[in-house]
């Protein structure tokens, strides 16, 4: 299984529940993680999208110690459920629309 099988599931259910999403790239510097969400009610996410099973490389986990110590939200996500749980929009979590609710969205 590829990062992008994670990854871009949760960019088209997040678009769809309202999100800003961009991919990131620091000009210049490595490690920047791969996606930024924001949404009015949530503020700004960071993520980092993995393979399942797999942990941010050491250069990565330094970028985003750097970035939390300037107080930003930054996690690293191995699979879908955990991504949605932290942008508030999976079933039976913090009020959000549920999946089947989403994925009606996207048709």
């Amino acid at each position: 299984m590829r990062e992008v099988s994670v990854e871009m599931p949760t960019v088209k259910r997040a678009e769809a529940a309202g999100y800003f999403c961009r991919k990131v790239a620091w000009v210049g510097r490595k490690h920047a993680p791969d996606r930024v969400f924001s949404r009015d009610d949530r503020g700004t996410v960071w993520i980092e999208f993995k393979r399942p099973g797999e942990d941010a490389r050491p250069g990565q986990a330094r970028e985003h110690k750097r970035m939390r110590e300037a107080g930003m939200e930054v996690h690293v996500c191995d699979n879908v459920e955990d991504a949605l749980r932290i942008l508030w929009i999976l079933p039976n979590s913090n009020f959000g629309p549920t999946l089947s609710d989403i994925d009606r969205m996207l048709r």
